[in-house]
């Protein structure tokens, strides 16, 4: 019989020593690859077994091209680069590191709350210029406050729902929009749930983004929702730029519909130096860093190989994005917790 073959392909060097370690054990071969067009992928996953995608696009396009490949591993928790449907279309198990960046993307969110909520960048760029007192004062008023304000959050997953546990301790009332999850688990976390977006935004003094970027959520926020929000409530983003409107959104804080934003991610990206977004004094923006830190890297290169080894030996992944496959693959047993 011959080794299952793990090909991992990125568009930049990869490392995959940590992956490498957690698959110790196990007959396979596992090559690595540079891949910057479509051309590149196919010819790449060609025999795999198992493909482990950091960052390649894979468009319908290059998925019906994979021949033999029984899952495709995400080391990240979004997968919006990769064509999910299409791979289940070819019975293809689309893995994800679900869980590795949980508290740094719920604390990131937080800290883009608090910072647009006490205009950290106004006031550090005008105390580095020497302005206070006098100076100051009509940039800090009016000045959100956070407790006792409502926190509204577009999707309860994972993350959404540690975002509302980090909230609650800071004396908010936690609200969200998700037609996805059970009642008893908003309950769990004291979160109550709300049946529109448009509900959602007129009753939040500060909103914050949790869904996935899919065909059902891409530009699910948009001018509509904006001009329900509230004029004193601030847009936090930190899931994927794609889920909104960004055109809306700049038109929106143009208009003053609602007193500002922090954005991690946005529609394209990088981005261009001259998005209006970044000409505006109440939006504060990161590179889509949220998820980053030493610890979160190392969680998500062993969470991969952990997910390989799985699939390896047979079994079950613990984080399926698309659960529908099981329904067109031969009974594999439960996995287990590496």
């Amino acid at each position: 019989m011959d080794k299952l073959r793990v090909a991992m392909i990125s568009s930049s060097e990869p490392d995959p020593d940590l992956v490498k370690q957690q698959l110790e054990g196990i007959d396979h071969e596992f090559d690595t690859f540079v891949c910057n067009s479509d051309g590149e992928t196919i010819e790449a996953v060609k025999g795999a077994d198992v493909i482990i995608n950091q960052g390649v696009p894979m468009p319908r396009s290059v998925i019906e091209e994979i021949d033999d490949a029984q899952a495709l591993i995400i080391p990240s928790h979004g997968f919006n680069h990769v064509d999910h449907e299409a791979a289940t279309g070819q019975s293809m198990m689309v893995i994800n590191a679900a869980g590795f960046c949980t508290e740094e993307v719920s604390n990131h969110a937080i800290m883009l709350m608090l910072a647009c909520a006490k205009k950290v960048t106004i006031l550090n760029d005008l105390t580095k210029a020497g302005k206070w007192g006098p100076d100051t004062r009509a940039a800090i008023m009016p000045m959100a406050p956070i407790t006792d304000q409502v926190l509204g959050l577009v999707a309860l997953g994972n993350i959404g729902r540690a975002v509302a546990r980090k909230a609650q301790a800071l004396g908010m009332s936690v609200i969200a929009y998700d037609p996805y999850v059970q009642p008893w688990i908003a309950r769990e976390y004291r979160v109550q749930l709300v049946s529109s977006l448009e509900e959602l935004a007129a009753n939040s003094d500060f909103v914050s983004m949790h869904t996935p970027l899919n065909n059902q959520t891409a530009k699910l926020v948009g001018s509509r929702f904006f001009k329900s929000m509230k004029s004193s409530a601030y847009f936090i983003n930190t899931c994927r730029g794609g889920t909104v409107d960004e055109e809306a959104l700049i038109d929106a804080l143009k208009n003053k519909e609602f007193a500002g934003a922090g954005l991690d991610v946005f529609e394209v990206e990088p981005t261009a130096p001259n998005n209006p977004l970044f000409e505006m004094e109440n939006v504060i923006v990161t590179p889509h860093s949220a998820g980053s830190s030493d610890r979160a890297r190392v969680a998500s290169q062993v969470q991969v190989g952990q997910e390989t080894a799985r699939i390896l030996k047979g079994t079950w992944p613990m984080s399926l994005v698309n659960p529908e496959v099981r329904a067109q693959i031969e009974m594999r047993p439960l996995a287990t917790r590496s």
